[in-house]
């Protein structure tokens, strides 16, 4: 004898997360985004495709903030649409190391350093020192260590010398309150060190600014892959005289917009994705040519109404 079990009514449903915060206070309501998100598409391979759309009038421009791990997924899949007007050049901060650009300046702060550190590195510079006797102005000669003999035994100090009016005087950096340096060019450029040094710090957020020309009123549309909390499915099997399955998707948006009136899809494929790196700058060592070789060359002959023989330089990576 055989037995059927009825057909179970299913029910999916969506059961949407918004990322939690710490916060007691609800914090204060952001701008409008010109460009809001219509649609969000979740795969199960952890990306997720994100398609914004909006009106903009005349040559409009619209920022658009994502999180510093996101923007290599935008520079590779970022598509901008604008059937009535004109797509412009997309601009975002570049991603130098921090500490080639802090090579750029005076002073090298990229290392900790001691206040006596950073007095031998100012070597030559002119600064006026302050102690509890007074003032002394001079340029900075070194810093040595010296052993002092106190009550309690012997202690090394750190000495700082100057080259003054009155000749050379040296000033134990224990008695030292303040050290102003006198070159205007000198205190600017390690002031903007050290501001680059901190901006370096904070570095969890990056704006990319979206650029369209055209005239009056039209719509626009912008797509990118982004990176997604895996969606997750759980199910409910009600048993009764007319048993009852109800499946739940779990979808975490951890993106800083709320998805208010978006078309949600939710694909059950892995799509092939990676992560290429077009973020960081990229750099090529310069060849060396060297000058014996083209006096050679010229001595010879071998250069002729200006152009360089077909044998070249002969060139070494620095």
């Amino acid at each position: 004898m055989k037995t059927s079990l009825p057909a179970l009514p299913a029910t999916l449903l969506v059961f949407c997360l918004a990322a939690p915060t710490l916060a007691q206070a609800p914090p204060p309501a952001a701008a409008p985004s010109p460009l809001p998100i219509r649609q969000v598409t979740l795969f199960t391979s952890g990306v997720s495709y994100i398609e914004r759309g909006g009106a903009v009038t005349g040559d409009a421009t619209v920022p658009l903030t994502f999180r510093t791990a996101q923007i290599n997924d935008i520079l590779k899949s970022l598509t901008l649409l604008d059937a009535h007007g004109q797509v412009q050049p997309v601009v975002y901060g570049a991603r130098d190391p921090i500490g080639r650009t802090l090579e750029a300046f005076a002073v090298d702060v990229r290392q900790p350093q001691s206040r006596a550190e950073l007095l031998n590195r100012l070597r030559g510079a002119e600064v006026t020192v302050t102690t509890a006797r007074g003032t002394l102005t001079g340029q900075v000669v070194s810093v040595e260590s010296k052993s002092v003999t106190t009550p309690t035994g012997t202690t090394t100090t750190d000495t700082l010398n100057l080259l003054g009016a009155d000749g050379l005087q040296s000033v134990r950096l224990d008695d030292v309150a303040g050290i102003k340096l006198r070159d205007a060019r000198l205190d600017r450029e390690l002031r903007e060190a050290l501001r680059t040094l901190a901006s370096g710090a904070d570095d969890q957020r990056r704006s990319v600014t979206l650029r369209f020309s055209g005239t009056g009123r039209r719509d626009v549309r912008v797509g990118y892959i982004a990176e997604a909390p895996l969606w997750k499915i759980s199910y409910r099997l009600l048993l009764g005289p007319k048993p009852y399955l109800q499946g739940w998707a779990l979808v975490e948006n951890t993106t800083d917009e709320d998805w208010n009136g978006v078309r949600l899809g939710l694909v059950s494929g892995r799509p092939i994705s990676f992560i290429q790196d077009l973020y960081q700058p990229l750099y090529l060592p310069h060849r060396l040519a060297h000058a014996a070789d083209a006096r050679r060359r010229l001595a010879g002959g071998q250069f002729a109404g200006g152009q360089r023989a077909r044998s070249g330089f002969r060139a070494e990576s620095e």
